[in-house]
């Protein structure tokens, strides 16, 4: 968070919420887990099963569960909440689905089709693998600076190559490979071993029980780094593979990483592919072009609790009103 919304966090109260609950609200997440795994530790911090728990019971308490079969049917009531998912991590299905079943809450769950059976593993989980291995492991200066050399490190130092590592873009995947096998990490025994990311079957079965998915992109790419061709059947592509697996007829999308890149050309490309389309963001709680793109924000964080995050959302649309920034502009 920014100095602004950092200021309004601290003056934030849960008893302000009675002023902001006429407007649906979006919220999303990645994982919810008690413990720490190595392809997410060094990316992001999560929350516990409590910690969700709490959220959940607070968002009950405050606000009217939205089914996404009511958002695709137009019927979204005031004073209601959406959660939303990204990345088809596992724990979508063995500690988050069980905690909505059990809640009677609705999801909507946004894959990487990629990844879905760990057939592979994403660039960024892999770096963050990687991390680990370093900071654990009691490596000769020889084989640290090979890989400091390979992402072109300088001045060198452990925490410059972590940051380095950290840097790698989407184009440069392939310099992962290479530190991969530098360290004699082997991903798929890993993706075997820990079994990352959701399966069909657990998809399947998670459908047949009222959950929703959407597509994420196939490969997970930051779109800025591609081009619109190369955006746009990234995009289609996982919807695609969605419906033809698993015969539905929706069309769900939300962006890897942000949003901020996406094209008023891209948004139209995607719409003539379904004008029933809803796409989804993560810039908090903004107007966009079109009713049919849903701006999210983030409750994933473990020192933020939802009764203060919400609060805050809220008050920082209301900062972005006054400065001009509420309406989201397309290029």
């Amino acid at each position: 968070m920014g100095i602004v919304k950092n200021s309004l966090y601290q003056i934030s109260h849960k008893k302000y919420i009675r002023f902001f609950k006429q407007k649906t609200i979006y919220p999303y997440y990645h994982i919810v887990r008690d413990n720490k795994v190595a392809h997410i530790k060094n990316l992001y911090p999560y929350k516990n099963k409590n910690q969700f728990e709490a959220d959940l019971k607070f968002l009950l308490q405050h606000y009217q569960a939205l089914d996404p079969k009511n958002l695709l049917e137009g019927s979204v009531p005031e004073n209601s909440f959406l959660l939303t998912f990204d990345d088809g991590l596992e724990e979508i299905y063995s500690v988050i689905y069980p905690i909505l079943k059990r809640n009677k809450v609705n999801a909507i769950f946004f894959i990487n089709p990629d990844f879905v059976d760990n057939q592979k593993c994403l660039y960024k989980h892999s770096i963050s693998v990687i991390i680990d291995k370093i900071e654990k492991g009691n490596f000769d200066s020889k084989t640290i600076k090979k890989i400091g050399d390979l992402i072109s490190v300088d001045p060198f130092s452990q925490k410059n190559l972590i940051q380095g590592l950290r840097a790698i873009r989407f184009h440069e995947r392939e310099k992962v490979d290479e530190i991969l096998k530098i360290l004699e990490i082997d991903i798929q025994a890993y993706l075997e071993m820990q079994k990352p990311y959701v399966t069909k079957d657990q998809i399947k079965e998670m459908m047949d029980n009222g959950f929703y998915f959407g597509g994420h992109t196939m490969s997970h790419p930051p779109l800025h780094e591609i081009d619109l061709k190369h955006q746009k059947k990234e995009i289609l592509d996982s919807i695609k593979w969605l419906k033809s697996n698993f015969d539905i007829t929706y069309s769900l999308f939300a962006f890897p990483f942000s949003d901020k890149s996406a094209t008023r050309e891209l948004l139209e490309e995607l719409f003539l592919y379904d004008a029933d389309m809803f796409i989804f963001g993560n810039a908090g709680i903004k107007k966009d072009i079109d009713n049919r793109i849903i701006q999210r924000f983030s409750l994933e964080h473990p020192d933020r609790p939802a009764e203060k995050q919400i609060v805050t959302e809220h008050l920082y649309s209301y900062f972005n009103k006054l400065i001009g920034n509420y309406r989201i502009k397309r290029k």
